[in-house]
Order: structure tokens, then sequence, then C-alpha cells
């Protein structure tokens, strides 16, 4: 089982042309069997589209698709699409649920304010043999550590029913690894150039959501098999990683490699690029 995790940049390449098409043609030759996608707009029409676009990128890759909003849902006539995470299989979807990551306090007020809505799409997949998988899609905040460390512990009570059980957790969570990092404080230093490189230190703490999803129990599968100073955010000049594949325990043995993905050149479909690993998950 190939299994991707890819931000599509709003059905757009980084210099805004329409992608559906390149995002196709990346899917394809990854031979991508199961695929988590951030920055979706659904119901959306776009160039090169027969009728929807995730409805015509599902049917051109031969999978199965939901969709789990985290904004502007139920779709209103003044917002013609909501934005969020998408989730394509080649194997039946039997189950899904779009869990939102807006945690409350005691007295009902919200904790986050002033961050972009953001969710965790869950669905289970029905493989050859009746056996099932659970797939988690995600994508943190942006902006700001505290937010994302906030956002994790709401996904954590979902993702806790499934600790004894192989699963994956994917998806851009827009922060980086302190491993990547070791022994080249240069490379860590280097971030200050980036326009969002203090969002991602994070100040006098430091990164910590990797580091907290490690202490959950989940391993970074990236970091088994890829090497460093890589990237797969690409509007910075330094490598920076932001998009993760989290095995669970149960599935780490399971875990035959990763790599991020690279495209042709002339092919490059979106702002980051997407994270594939190889599964044996012993279905048959």
């Amino acid at each position: 089982m190939r299994i991707v995790t890819y931000n599509i940049h709003n059905w757009q390449t980084a210099d805004n042309r329409p992608n559906l098409a390149l995002v196709a043609d990346v899917l394809h030759a990854a031979q991508a069997d199961v695929v988590g996608l951030n920055e979706v707009y659904y119901p959306r029409h776009v160039e090169g589209a027969d009728g929807l676009a995730l409805a015509t990128l599902a049917d051109r890759l031969g999978m199965h698709f939901v969709f789990g909003p985290t904004q502007g849902w139920p779709v209103q006539e003044a917002m013609p699409a909501a934005k969020g995470n998408a989730l394509f299989s080649r194997w039946p979807i039997i189950a899904s649920a779009a869990h939102h990551l807006i945690p409350k306090e005691a007295e009902g007020e919200q904790v986050l304010t002033g961050t972009e809505p953001r969710g965790l799409l869950e669905a289970r997949i029905l493989l050859p043999g009746n056996a099932t998988f659970t797939v988690y899609v995600t994508q943190l905040d942006a902006t700001d550590e505290e937010a994302r460390l906030v956002q994790l512990r709401a996904a954590r009570t979902w993702l806790g029913r499934d600790r004894h059980r192989p699963h994956i957790v994917m998806g851009d969570f827009n922060a980086i690894s302190l491993c990547d990092y070791e022994g080249q404080p240069e490379a860590y230093a280097a971030l200050d150039g980036f326009d969002k490189g203090q969002n991602l230190k994070a100040g006098a703490k430091g990164p910590r959501v990797i580091a907290q999803m490690e202490k959950a129990g989940y391993t970074d599968v990236y970091s088994l098999f890829g090497s460093r100073g890589q990237r797969t955010h690409l509007p910075a000049e330094q490598p920076i990683r932001i998009d993760y594949l989290f095995a669970s325990q149960p599935l780490v043995p399971m875990v035959k490699g990763c790599e991020i993905w690279q495209e042709m050149e002339g092919q490059t479909a979106s702002d980051h690029r997407p994270v594939v690993a190889e599964i044996e998950i012993g279905y048959y």
C-alpha cells in the first residue's frame, strides 16, 4: 500500500495556475493507493475538470473519496465552496467523520480566537479480505505554535480511540521537527531568513508539536527512511519539512519506506511536495 499526504494549495500551482491535471499526474506517478489532501475547496469547479474538481480528480485516479470541511460548511450562497481536507482510497471508504479542532473551556468559551478553523478527517477503509484500516488527515494552524498545540490536544481525543490498532495520521502540520536540525545549528539558524521562520522556531520554548506527536506514541515515518535537508514546503529557500506521515506503534513494523516525492521538471503542482510511504499491511 502506498500512502501519500499532499497539500494541493487550493487547486492552484505556486504561481496561481489551475493544477488539477498536474496533481493527477503526480499522484499517478507516485502510484498512490491512499491519499490525504490539504487545502481543498469543495464543491468547486476548476479549469480542466469535467465536473466538480474533487470528484473529477477521484475519477481520474480510480478512487473513492470523502471530504472533511473545516470552514464554510454548510456551503452558503455567499461562499460557494467549503475549505478542508479530503481522503482518496483505491478501496471503499465505509465510514468517515469530520472533527472540528476547536476545544472549549469549562465555561463554554473558545480556547482559540483569531485563528483559521482546522479539522481532523477520520475515515475507515475496507481492504481486501474484509480488514479495515483507519486514516486521519489534518492541517494545523499556520500562524502560531500554541494554536497548533491546542488543536493537537483536541485531535488526540479522537486519535486515542485507535491507539492499539494500526492507523496513520497525516497532513500539513505547519511545524518543524528538531530531528531535521540535529548537528546542523547553521541550518536551524537559517530559518530566520524565511518570513515564517520565527513562527516555525516558536520562540523561547521552541518547536513542540512534532515532539508531542512522538510522545503520544507516533513515529514520524520519514525520520526512519529519509535524509535531512529535504523540503516539502517550496516557497522557502531553506529546506523546510512540515508535511508528515505518522504511524501508530502497531503500524510501524509494517512501514517499508518513505520519501518526499520529487516531481519531474515543469511538473510541480503545488507549493508543497507530497510525502509517500510504502506499507505492507498484510490484508490478504
